[in-house]
């Protein structure tokens, strides 16, 4: 039983093997109600326009500068992107309507593979649907009974949702040590071993030790997977991401992304060698039973590459937002963590406090996401706010002295 004026978190009504889907579908009412007491919705919070540095939300005349997208360089927003998706849109249709394998392999399709892995350094590359389909898919795939993950604790989940018919052994976040040991200690104990990390992580925005895992893996002669979603486009002196920051391209086996970031559509892949790809054309679940991704999302990526490519003055302008932001943060006391990239953790550590604040942010006409359990631990909750090149100085100004305000009345 949940006491009595507890505020209610999502892990009170998680999977349970003692109350049936109904029940608790029934008792999740309680956190809905209490959420409800709220003058701001914290989530499900319905857009009247496009998400980006400025949006309108439902019930809002005015627009709002809003830290909630990952559209770190703009893209679904460019007239370029929208006009290129709207030229394959009318060339190919609304849909491929089948999957893949069978017949809805498009030539654009087979220029952005090439393209994507050429770009991370890789032989080859195989489109999903989205980047949690290409996470699943993939380790749905290579893994099974005889084999283990080794998992970073921040990987996302797509990657721990894959990992369900395999042994799983949890590593410390960054813990080269740990891993070196374990590795050695298990030699030859399982088929096949693959090492899962992320490149830039999603919540903490900190990165990879990218060259140390890859010393330690080519060691023990195990795998190395990294999902560079957050990394691609951002990272690297021509945004092609960790691996590149860390001068380490074509040096990882595995590459996953997502176009739902940087390149501001959807869909993702799985880049690797040859031989690997050919596999999953035939294996990864959520390719060969799945409906390609669309041409006008395939257009928009391709020219987003293109613009990622030929265009490095808007990464210059997302760093630029990036130092600004970092400086002002810190120089008010706030609390980043160790964040290295666009994704700042202003950390509250508190699940009650943080709907507060989101809640008074918006009041301010300020749209940033509270992060509570499951996606973070629940003394780690924190406000996130993710920084685009579409943002201007204003606007994070605005930020900054929203915040301070606002811990004036709830310190945190």
């Amino acid at each position: 039983m949940i006491k009595e004026n507890k505020f209610l978190s999502l892990k009170d009504y998680e999977f349970s093997m003692e109350v049936d889907a109904a029940t608790r579908a029934e008792a999740f009412q309680d956190y809905i109600h209490q959420m409800e007491q709220f003058e701001t919705k914290p989530y499900w919070v319905m857009a009247t326009s496009g998400v980006g540095a400025k949006m309108k939300l439902d019930g809002c005349d005015d627009t709002i500068s809003a830290y909630i997208s990952n559209d770190y360089l703009g893209m679904s927003q460019r007239q370029e992107t929208i006009e290129a998706g709207i030229e394959a849109l009318r060339k190919y249709g609304t849909g491929a309507c089948a999957a893949q394998v069978i017949g809805g392999y498009l030539d654009i399709h087979k220029k952005l593979e090439g393209d994507i892995a050429d770009f991370v350094g890789q032989e080859d590359a195989i489109l999903f649907s989205s980047g949690f389909g290409a996470n699943t898919g993939l380790l749905n795939a290579i893994l099974g009974k005889n084999d283990i993950a080794y998992v970073d604790s921040y990987i996302h989940t797509s990657a721990t949702s894959g990992l369900r018919g395999t042994n799983i052994k949890h590593i410390g976040h960054n813990d080269l040590e740990y891993l070196d040991m374990i590795l050695g200690k298990e030699e030859g104990a399982y088929k096949t071993r693959l090492v899962i990390i992320d490149g830039v992580y999603s919540q903490n925005g900190d990165l990879s030790k990218l060259p140390e895992y890859i010393s330690v893996c080519k060691k023990h002669h195990c795998l190395l997977m990294m999902d560079d979603a957050h990394g691609i486009g951002v990272m690297g002196k021509n945004g092609r991401g960790t691996a590149e920051h860390f001068d380490c391209l074509g040096k990882v086996d595995i590459i996953t992304g997502t176009f739902s970031k940087s390149f501001g559509c959807v869909g993702g892949f799985v880049a690797a060698s040859s031989k690997m790809i050919e596999y999953l054309r035939f294996y990864a679940d959520s390719n060969v039973f799945s409906a390609a991704i669309t041409p006008q999302v395939t257009g928009s990526i391709l020219k987003a590459l293109e613009l990622i490519k030929t265009r490095p003055e808007i990464r210059k302008k997302l760093w630029d937002n990036v130092n600004y932001l970092r400086n002002r943060l810190q120089s008010a006391g706030f609390d980043i963590g160790q964040s290295e990239s666009p994704i700042f953790p202003v950390m509250v550590r508190d699940n009650e406090k943080v709907y507060r604040i989101a809640d008074m942010l918006q009041k301010k006409r300020i749209f940033a996401s509270g992060i509570v359990y499951p996606a973070v631990r629940t003394k780690e909750a924190r406000i996130r706010i993710s920084l685009l090149a579409s943002h201007d100085t204003d606007q994070l100004e605005q930020l900054a002295v929203a915040l301070e305000e606002i811990r004036d009345v709830i310190p945190f």
